[in-house]
């Protein structure tokens, strides 16, 4: 009979520390998001445009990582030492002081450099911010539909969007 009362509290303890994971992990989304909007709305107070790749050579998560941490200009080129950034990026696990001035490479987007290995290589990590569950935040510029304004989201805990998957979207 304890055994049972012993498996019993324990299940009870593990629901409720997986309910509890969960919803911190929501939060952590929620707060990271509001963020990184931010960073977003200031980034395009500076610079007259949202966060992007003319070239079309970066991802949508990397652009949106180069533009906040400070590596994009307003005509979405790459400049070092980098502009200040406008997200504390220390808050995703990235130390942009570990730039060795002496060791960048031309990094053009047209010199036939990986910028993106660079970049992870040098970072330690692939140059993106990742939500809770190391899933790349989704952003969208400019917007599929047509009209004025960007898109960022997670994907929530299940990593997928679009049809059947958006009930646990994190906007």
């Amino acid at each position: 009979m304890v055994i049972v009362i012993i498996g019993i509290l324990m299940g009870i303890l593990f629901t409720g520390w997986g309910y509890i994971s969960r919803k911190q992990a929501t939060q952590k989304a929620k707060l990271e998001l509001v963020g990184l909007k931010n960073a977003v709305k200031e980034y395009f107070a500076d610079l007259g445009e949202y966060p992007n790749c003319p070239e079309g050579i970066c991802t949508p998560g990397e652009t949106l990582f180069m533009s906040l941490a400070g590596f994009h200009n307003e005509l979405g080129t790459l400049e070092l030492p980098p502009y200040p950034s406008k997200i504390p990026t220390h808050l995703f696990h990235f130390d942009l002081s570990s730039f060795d001035q002496t060791k960048i490479p031309d990094l053009t987007h047209g010199a036939g450099q990986s910028l993106q290995l660079w970049l992870a290589q040098t970072l330690g990590k692939d140059p993106a911010f990742l939500d809770p569950w190391g899933n790349e935040y989704v952003y969208e510029y400019p917007l599929e539909e047509g009209g004025p304004g960007y898109r960022l989201f997670s994907m929530g805990p299940d990593g997928k969007t679009g049809d059947g998957y958006t009930q646990d979207d994190i906007r």
